[in-house]
């Protein structure tokens, strides 16, 4: 049911937890399943230094927090704005059509903390 790559940023999340006095944060909730994943951002001349996530959810909940970290250190503001719920997927190696509002939480706490 979940590729190789879900199963691994689930069993071992990368970058769990708070950036310490962050410069840019979100909570955001999935209506439909009640999950909740929480970024937290600091930032740097326009680039994202470190990003860490927390969450409360499914298997999809977390494994999505893990990869969109991955996926949004280092980048400008603008690029983490156009970071699209098919990028989050991809690095997972794919997520089940009924779990797609789980990994969608990353790109709603990124528009969110960052303002797009």
């Amino acid at each position: 049911m979940y590729s190789e790559a879900l199963l691994d940023h689930f069993r071992h999340p990368r970058n769990a937890g708070e950036v310490e006095s962050p410069d840019a944060e979100a909570t955001v909730v999935s209506e439909l399943h009640g999950d909740t994943l929480r970024l937290t951002f600091a930032l740097r001349g326009g680039r994202i230094e470190d990003v860490r996530f927390q969450c409360l959810g499914c298997t999809v909940a977390i494994a999505a927090g893990s990869a969109g970290t991955e996926l949004l250190r280092g980048r400008t503001i603008a690029e983490a704005l156009a970071l699209t719920d098919e990028d989050v997927v991809r690095a997972l190696g794919g997520v089940p059509e009924s779990k797609r509002a789980c990994s969608l939480l990353v790109r709603r706490a990124v528009q969110a903390a960052l303002g797009g």
